[in-house]
């Protein structure tokens, strides 16, 4: 009895479906671009987030953010989330995202703080924060993320974080922040949003 095409149709599907974990190498199936698309539900289109409290990465530096990732993926820094999604990417994955990110251009918040929001501001920057956030927030490298333009809640939120304890990045930044009151991480986070 002759097999049509259609059963042989079926027979190859099925075959197929009996070996689902053939051995194939990352770099061959998975880009860049096509690992990032992970973040971009919450991190936005090419790492520009449109929501207050998830922080823009595109334009970030690269190793400031392979540093972050395999924190996450380690456990290293507390998460809700991003834990549990890193642990799914190996070392050479993590950089690769990280390089999709980094060669994005930044994009700012279209947000601008009013004046009683930033009386302070220019001066805690001054004092707390210009060592290593240069230019307004602007300079960034491994250590030190950019700041200007970034959101004024998530930011708001990673400096209170850091000052309870609960995560800083880089460790130093706890020194820094410790005798900051609320009022006054506010007032930096709405400074930081008003850089372009």
């Amino acid at each position: 009895m002759p097999v049509s095409t259609w059963s042989r149709a079926l027979c190859v599907c099925l075959l197929i479906g009996m070996f689902p974990s053939l051995p194939l190498h990352a770099e061959e199936v998975r880009s860049e671009s096509m690992l990032a698309n992970t973040c971009a539900g919450c991190h936005g289109t090419l790492g520009a987030s449109a929501g207050e409290v998830m922080p823009t990465i595109g334009g970030m530096d690269k190793g400031y953010l392979v540093e972050v990732l395999t924190d996450y993926k380690t456990g290293r820094r507390p998460s809700t989330i991003m834990g549990r999604i890193m642990q799914g990417y190996g070392d050479r994955e993590i950089s690769a995202i990280a390089s999709f990110y980094a060669a994005q251009p930044w994009v700012s918040t279209d947000r601008v703080a009013v004046a009683d929001q930033l009386a302070e501001a220019p001066a805690l920057h001054e004092r707390y924060c210009e060592s290593c956030h240069q230019d307004g927030g602007r300079s960034q490298d491994a250590e030190s993320p950019r700041m200007a333009g970034q959101w004024a809640g998530y930011l708001q939120y990673a400096m209170q974080a850091c000052r309870d304890g609960e995560r800083c990045h880089p460790r130093k930044m706890r020194n820094r922040v410790a005798e900051l009151s609320d009022a006054q991480i506010a007032a930096l986070a709405h400074f930081y949003e008003s850089q372009k």
